[in-house]
């Protein structure tokens, strides 16, 4: 059984919930297994942090203030580090197996910093959904890890409208993935 834990418990006002089906492919692209060392950058609701845990992973989670203690995920989480810092500036000497990245004010420092913070052949997952973000993720990941790979996931679902049930569309993700060499 894949152990999501349903949006309603992430209900909030912070930009940017990432909604099950997407951390479910996200989470596949980190190649997580029991034990392994995640760091999250841009916790916002925290759902990926609680689904990482329950995989049973240790996760550092890091956001600005203003989210990291409004975050639902914290009330769920066990094993989870919440710390509030902004990337790049967060300084730790522990290695990590997997680098999520679900939002950031500086995409290119904080690739390069994530890079350096990967065990040799770790793996990095970025989602985006703006526009603007897709150039200077691309160019990160070229300039830091080579190779990369990007899908585009688009999640319609089906809501009440009256007697029928209509398929609303949700915002196209982009998931970027690459491994450290």
């Amino acid at each position: 059984m894949f152990p999501l834990t349903d949006d309603s418990f992430f209900e909030s006002d912070i930009p940017g919930p990432t909604r099950q089906e997407i951390r479910a492919v996200s989470i596949s692209k980190l190649k997580v297994f029991p034990g392994c060392r995640v760091l999250e950058v841009g916790t916002g609701t925290g759902a990926i942090a609680v689904d990482l845990e329950r995989f049973g992973c240790y996760v550092v989670s890091l956001d600005l203030k203003e989210y990291i203690s409004r975050s639902p995920g914290r009330k769920l989480a066990n094993n989870v580090d919440f710390v509030q810092a902004e990337f790049p500036f967060f300084s730790t000497r522990e290695v990590f197996d997997s680098v999520f990245i679900g939002g950031t004010q500086n995409i290119c420092g904080t690739v390069k910093l994530a890079h350096s913070l990967l065990r040799k052949g770790g793996r990095i997952v970025i989602n985006a959904f703006t526009l603007e973000s897709l150039g200077e993720i691309s160019k990160a990941l070229e300039e830091n890890f080579h190779e990369f790979d990007v899908i585009q996931i688009f999640v319609s679902k089906a809501e009440r409208l009256g007697k029928y049930r209509a398929f609303i569309a949700r915002n196209p993700v982009y998931i970027f993935y690459a491994s450290k060499d």
